[in-house]
């Protein structure tokens, strides 16, 4: 059975991730570009061409007209086309898989933890990184 102190643990916990979670604050259609534009939480906006986004793709411009986003901010979604897109989608399709895999790669190689910290000494204890071997 769950404690009092384990509810509690929880709620804090939810309340800190919805602090610091990317949403989407406000959406749109853009006709002129024919785009989808999403404003997020960081304070970027991030605009999707509509015939990348695999839902949107086929239909009209006038369909796009009731683009609402989700409860918690994570997507957008069309009742017309009963269809919709989460963020983290839009954000494929707006820089690549490639590249959001280098970025995620880059930024958990920055972070330093103990662990790292103690597996370091000890290979330095060894005399360090092992020196590549020539062809």
């Amino acid at each position: 059975m769950t404690t009092v102190e384990e509810m509690r643990e929880a709620v804090a916990s939810a309340r800190k991730r919805e602090k610091t979670t990317t949403k989407i604050r406000e959406a749109r259609y853009d006709q002129r570009a024919d785009a989808i534009v999403a404003e997020l939480s960081t304070g970027a906006t991030l605009t999707v061409p509509r015939r990348a986004v695999p839902g949107f793709a086929s239909v009209s411009a006038r369909a796009l007209g009731d683009l609402s986003i989700t409860p918690g901010g994570a997507g957008l979604w069309s009742d017309t086309l009963d269809d919709g897109v989460l963020i983290e989608q839009l954000l494929v399709l707006a820089v690549g898989e490639a590249t959001l895999g280098t970025i995620g790669a880059r930024s958990n190689a920055s972070k330093r933890s103990l662990a790292r910290a103690v597996a370091s000494r000890a290979n330095g204890l060894k005399g360090g990184r092992p020196r590549k071997k020539a062809a």
